[in-house]
């Protein structure tokens, strides 16, 4: 078999030797040379690669997506390649679950809203960005472990247009206090293995350490039952720190987190990471592509249309759990937010223009939910 690898391009004539032994270094990511280097050495094997999870190449010509893979395999290009692979494969084996990743998807709204996940505002010392989970927030009886997946899936993808989140990776701090046993047996174990499968072995993200507070006995027994599934390098970034907050503080600085974990800064509010997606979502100035996770739609249609059916498996029951009502988002544009106020408005003054005309016909009153009284009219 040649040593040579040699491809022609779809557009230009350019062609570019690359040996089998340099496709399988590892390049310095601090030096823009080799960056650009292995970024034609990662599109090679794209170009010439016959794996059925890459028969759509339209990731070919972007960059920046490509980047992405770089980065989280320390610009290693086999391991670069092999991770496009299986970020491909994951999508199309799980595409029930992976199609309308969007903001106004309305239960990742609600997801999000209580703080599944929450950002903090602030890096670590080390340039990382941290993900909060507050576990006893969740609703398990409005969204279920999928929804906090896929809003999860949703918040990486936005923190990954950042090339420094890229390449200094992510912490998580998950807050188990107060979480229920009731809580804990909606833990889908095949969604468990989902989310470690994608989070670990599919996805561009490098997790670089993953911090439990408070965790309860059931807790460390799901923790054992999923720990077979875990690398040793992630088990390994797993540092259990029970109700001893000053261990997580010799790991991440007070003064970036919360009050509520023990920190000097503000108390967490889940709807700063909410609204900042929901404000992205207004600035668009073009659809996603294809292979991304996201759809980036502008607020023009109503959340209840991008809910997905979801499903993994035959007999397996992931589907997010009916979910209430969310109030209409804060950041929508002016002329919607203007359009918004107007409809509601006329429709309070109708109501009230026939309460006050119908305020003495007691069929009306019954109609429209009006109590008449010696006290007048209770709405």
């Amino acid at each position: 078999m040649s040593d040579i690898c040699d491809f022609e391009w779809s557009n230009n004539r350019y062609r570019h030797n690359l040996t089998i032994s340099e496709l399988k270094l590892g390049f310095n990511r601090n030096e823009p040379t080799d960056r650009s280097r292995a970024l034609i050495a990662l599109k090679e094997l794209i170009g010439a690669s016959r794996d059925y999870a890459l028969k759509d190449k339209s990731c070919f010509q972007d960059d920046e997506f490509l980047f992405r893979f770089l980065y989280a395999r320390k610009f290693n290009v086999n391991e670069a390649f092999q991770l496009i692979i299986n970020y491909h494969a994951y999508r199309q084996r799980n595409a029930a679950i992976l199609q309308r990743l969007s903001v106004l998807d309305e239960t990742i709204q609600i997801a999000l809203r209580d703080g599944f996940p929450g950002v903090l505002p602030n890096r670590d010392r080390r340039g990382r960005k941290v993900l909060v989970f507050f576990t006893a927030n969740w609703d398990y009886a409005s969204y279920s472990l999928v929804t906090v997946y896929r809003a999860m899936l949703l918040t990486i993808e936005k923190l990954l247009e950042d090339k420094q989140n890229q390449a200094n990776g992510f912490i998580a701090i998950v807050d188990w206090t107060n979480f229920t046993f009731r809580q804990s047996s909606n833990l889908n174990p095949k969604v468990l293995k989902l989310m470690i499968e994608g989070l670990q072995d599919c996805f561009p993200v490098r997790f670089k350490a993953i911090h439990f507070i408070g965790q309860p006995w059931y807790v460390e027994a799901a923790l054992a039952v999923i720990r077979p599934f875990l690398k040793e390098k992630t088990r390994d970034r797993i540092k259990l720190h029970g109700s001893n907050l000053s261990t997580l503080h010799d790991c991440v600085a007070r003064d970036i987190l919360p009050t509520e974990l023990g920190g000097e800064g503000p108390s967490f509010n889940p709807l700063n990471w909410y609204h900042e997606l929901l404000e992205s979502s207004q600035t668009v100035t073009k659809p996603a592509p294809s292979y991304c996770l996201s759809q980036t739609q502008i607020y023009t249609k109503t959340p209840s249309q991008f809910v997905p059916s979801v499903g993994v498996g035959k007999g397996a029951d992931l589907s997010p759990a009916p979910s209430r009502s969310p109030s209409p988002p804060s950041s929508l544009s002016s002329t919607n937010g203007a359009e918004f106020l107007k409809a509601a408005t006329k429709a309070a003054a109708v109501k009230i223009g026939v309460l006050t005309a119908k305020a003495n016909d007691p069929a009306t009153n019954t109609l429209l939910g009006v109590t008449t009284g010696a006290g007048g009219c209770e709405l």
